[in-house]
């Protein structure tokens, strides 16, 4: 997740590097304990010094057809009918000036994921970082080129079926181009589509299969791709072009074949970390080294290629390692570990897809490091009122260099002490991040305050029972602990 912040340079300035560090997961039908298709991303930004997420029912109509939407950073899109619903994680905006942008003019901050009414589940906002020299000669469009927070409000908004929300992203990158590099999965029923792009017009998108996984932490996970494949490939025609006169292309230009990640991308060494993370925790041992870069693991080794070793084309695929059919349970671990989930932590979103209807998508949510946290399930597709604990709004936090004489406060890991906001003991937001700063000052209450939530999760997982009813065992759960701890 990548915030051009123009209101709070001051604050960014005192905070540490490497904060753009989100995780997204899919694990095909074939590969799932139940049967379904789980995919699922954790947002990371500044949470340690607060930055409040609310989770809310967009209602169906919110923008009218022919309304022109102006997001944060220039873009602007003319529904072509009335929105659907849709659930979503956005940034609080309760003073009415965005805290992403500075902006006051009417929108949506930072929209991030989340199911509309007609099924299509989206997940942006996976920032990810292009080669140089390939943005020389396909710039982005920082005047009015689509940014990723604005990728779920209009998708969601628009989209009936996961391919029309494809089609709709790649005409929009053709188009108006994009503002920046990222990843996002859109999935339905009946499919799903993992799309990347890493300049201002060209993409790449591949159908995920039901026999396929992969792990994306802020890189790219597309490897060597036949471009003939219409079937399961879809990219902008100047795709290897582009990549031939920024001098970076990787592949055989002839047979259509191009070396995404080789040729596009150029993630920062920390994001392997993550990586190695994941795929250890996936693996259910460790089978990568925490230092990727240094072991000189190949990036087929997790990559998503339709390419096989003999040269023919085939299903996507990986070569992503499972320790068996994943559960949700499974998923949830992946993000209750470190450095996947950590101080960082804003929200994490799980869609768990098993078929077409009302009740066939569960949308499980959390905010704060998971670790100290619990996933809410809600069917996002009849969901039209959440829990008032989700989108309850409070002003960001004071921080200061020494610690407040007055006023509920906690220490950041830059040193600095950041002051909880008034009416911060409604905020589902606040609350569960109020946890994880108990956690880290003491080690036994961390462990007291995991294995109360762990027990919880387990107990919601086996009961069924969704939507406000399950949030509020876990809202209450979450405050009898604040008071257990005198809070």
């Amino acid at each position: 997740m990548l915030k051009k912040v123009a209101a709070v340079l001051l604050v960014l300035a005192i905070l540490p590097a490497g904060a753009f560090a989100c995780t997204a997961v899919y694990v095909g039908s074939n590969l799932t304990a139940d049967g379904s298709t789980v995919f699922a991303r954790l947002e990371e930004y500044y949470s340690d010094e607060g930055w409040p997420k609310l989770f809310d029912a967009v209602p169906e109509g919110t923008h009218r057809a022919g309304e022109v939407y102006t997001g944060c950073y220039g873009f602007t899109w003319t529904f072509t009918h009335d929105s659907y619903g849709y659930t979503a994680f956005c940034d609080n905006n309760s003073t009415g000036v965005c805290p992403d942008c500075g902006g006051t003019h009417a929108h949506t901050p930072y929209q991030a994921g989340g199911t509309n009414s007609r099924g299509v589940s989206v997940t942006a906002t996976e920032t990810l970082v292009g080669k140089a020299a390939v943005e020389t000669v396909d710039p982005f469009n920082r005047e009015s080129g689509i940014e990723e927070a604005e990728i779920p409000t209009v998708l969601l908004g628009e989209a009936s079926s996961a391919r029309e929300a494809m089609r709709l992203l790649a005409s929009i990158y053709e188009t108006t181009g994009a503002y920046g590099a990222g990843s996002v999965i859109v999935a339905d029923s009946e499919e799903a589509w993992y799309i990347e792009n890493e300049s201002g017009s060209q993409y790449i998108a591949v159908r995920l299969n039901a026999d396929l996984a992969f792990l994306c932490p802020n890189i790219s996970v597309i490897g060597l791709v036949d471009l003939k494949d219409t079937e399961n490939v879809a990219a902008s025609a100047g795709l290897i072009g582009t990549a031939v006169r920024a001098g970076t292309f990787a592949g055989d230009a002839e047979a259509g074949l191009i070396d995404y990640a080789a040729s596009y991308d150029d993630s920062p060494d920390s994001t392997y970390l993550r990586l190695a993370a994941g795929l250890n925790a996936l693996a259910g041992e460790p089978v990568y080294p925490e230092d990727l870069m240094a072991s000189g693991i190949e990036g087929s080794a997790f990559r998503i290629s339709n390419v096989d070793p003999e040269g023919k084309t085939v299903p996507p695929y990986t070569n992503i390692r499972l320790k068996g059919k994943q559960g949700i349970r499974d998923v949830m671990a992946l993000y209750q570990q470190e450095p996947i989930s950590n101080h960082r932590s804003l929200e994490t979103h799980i869609f768990q897809i098993s078929g077409a209807g009302d009740h066939g998508t569960v949308e499980w949510v959390s905010m704060a490091d998971n670790r100290t946290s619990v996933f809410v399930p809600y069917e996002p597709m009849t969901t039209t009122e959440v829990f008032g604990s989700f989108h309850a709004e409070t002003a960001m936090p004071e921080h200061t260099e020494e610690r407040p004489a007055k006023g509920l406060c906690y220490r950041m890991k830059n040193g600095t002490w950041g002051l909880y906001p008034e009416g911060w003991r409604d905020s589902w937001y606040w609350v569960f991040s109020m946890l994880e700063h108990i956690a880290r000052e003491d080690e036994a209450a961390g462990v007291y305050i995991r294995e109360r939530m762990y027990a919880l999760q387990d107990e919601i997982c086996a009961s069924g029972v969704t939507g406000n009813p399950a949030a509020e065992t876990c809202w209450r759960t979450a405050l009898d602990l604040l008071t257990e701890f005198g809070r």
